[in-house]
């Protein structure tokens, strides 16, 4: 599955995943990012893989994000994927980290980066409590004065 993202220079490409089946199971696995598409040879649908990784909840789609088309996936559509395999996904997305699919020359990036916006959240919140309370002194300054 190639999902359209940008690479980390802004070029255009594709986040690639693969599904893969264990225990009656269907996991999606991310393995990377390309600037093409490519097929994979027939050799490669019945190999044995050891994969480590992390498990993620999968990106959601945002109000920005356009709607799949037949030509590009701009996000992974969980209830069109179930359908087509047949069998219910994995909630969550395993993100290769061992380099089991560098045979693709797909792009791993060097470490996995969980969000962390507490100091962006802490001065958004500090930032509008001063103003708020800057607003409160002029408004009863002005009531004084009356």
């Amino acid at each position: 599955i190639f999902v359209y993202n940008l690479g980390t220079k802004g070029q255009y490409g594709y986040d690639v995943y693969f599904p893969i089946s264990y225990q009656n199971k269907v996991f999606l696995v991310r393995a990377g990012w390309t600037s093409k598409v490519f097929e994979l040879r027939k050799t490669d649908f019945k190999k044995t893989k050891s994969i480590e990784g992390i498990l993620l909840n999968p990106k959601r789609k945002n109000p920005f994000t356009p709607d799949n088309s037949d030509d590009l996936t701009f996000y992974l559509d969980t209830e069109t994927l179930n359908k087509k395999y047949k069998n219910r996904l994995f909630d969550l997305i395993l993100e290769d980290t061992t380099g089991s699919f560098n045979e693709y020359n797909i792009k791993k990036t060097d470490k996995i980066e969980l969000p962390n916006n507490h100091l962006q959240y802490a001065l958004t919140w500090y930032s509008l409590c001063f103003v708020l309370i800057i607003t409160f002194l002029i408004y009863k300054k002005k009531n004084e004065i009356l």
